[in-house]
């Protein structure tokens, strides 16, 4: 089976939507390849992971399964899922089995930079929209900073708290894009997850938005794991 006779499909993570993917996805079905984006409620693991399983069920063929942050949650929960040949971590959380997103977070080394997430509201979080720009998308535009500040979506605390059951990456080869220049899942966290589910890794600067502002580096990482699986 060829790379492109694979369908991608992207996982975004908390605080936004899966609009932000449209630079990949244009990247991606522009060079021939198939994509779907799932839009998580990111109200609990157990839901974003069925919403996911539910564009599974749908695409024919093989899917290279792709989550960014706590996308990366979701695709360890959901892609066990028979079609899906390759998993690819967009800096993202990789828990294994019983572990949660949570978990992960009180085990992030405490002397850098820290996200400025917000108390809990009506059991959501929300990141400070001043310091929004600097912690999530430091290497975007004010404006395009601004409109992710603006329209961020809740990140329900059952989402960060639902635990694994059976992590996909056991079972299936996975690509993790590390990002350097983090501010919101440290370098280090990342690096310690991607060696601790034997990754393929790919360096890149950038912020946590790395899947806006280096649209073409992240679509190049799911190019090599659809022809690699």
């Amino acid at each position: 089976m060829s790379a492109k006779s694979k369908t991608v499909v992207l996982v975004h993570g908390g605080f936004v939507d899966g609009s932000g993917w449209r630079a990949v996805y244009d990247e991606l079905t522009n060079d021939g390849y198939r994509v779907r984006v799932v839009q998580n409620a990111t109200k609990s693991l157990a839901d974003d992971a069925a919403a996911t399983r539910q564009i599974l069920d749908d695409i024919e063929g093989e899917a290279v399964l792709v989550g960014h942050s706590y996308g990366g949650a979701v695709i360890s929960e959901a892609g066990t899922h028979d079609k899906v040949t390759a998993l690819v971590y967009i800096t993202a959380f990789a828990p294994d089995k019983g572990e949660s997103v949570n978990s992960l977070i009180a085990g992030f080394p405490q002397d850098g930079p820290q996200p400025p997430i917000l108390a809990p509201q009506q059991g959501y979080l929300f990141l400070d929209r001043a310091k929004f720009h600097e912690s999530f998308a430091g290497d975007l535009s004010d404006q395009d900073a601004a409109f992710l500040a603006d329209s961020q979506v809740p990140w329900g605390l059952e989402a960060l708290g639902g635990p694994i059951s059976e992590p996909a990456w056991r079972l299936k080869p996975s690509w993790y894009l590390h990002v350097t220049e983090d501010k919101m899942i440290p370098p280090a966290a990342q690096a310690s997850m991607a060696e601790r589910i034997g990754a393929t890794v790919v360096d890149t600067p950038g912020s946590h938005a790395i899947y806006v502002s280096r649209p073409d580096v992240v679509a190049t990482l799911i190019r090599t794991a659809a022809g690699d699986a």
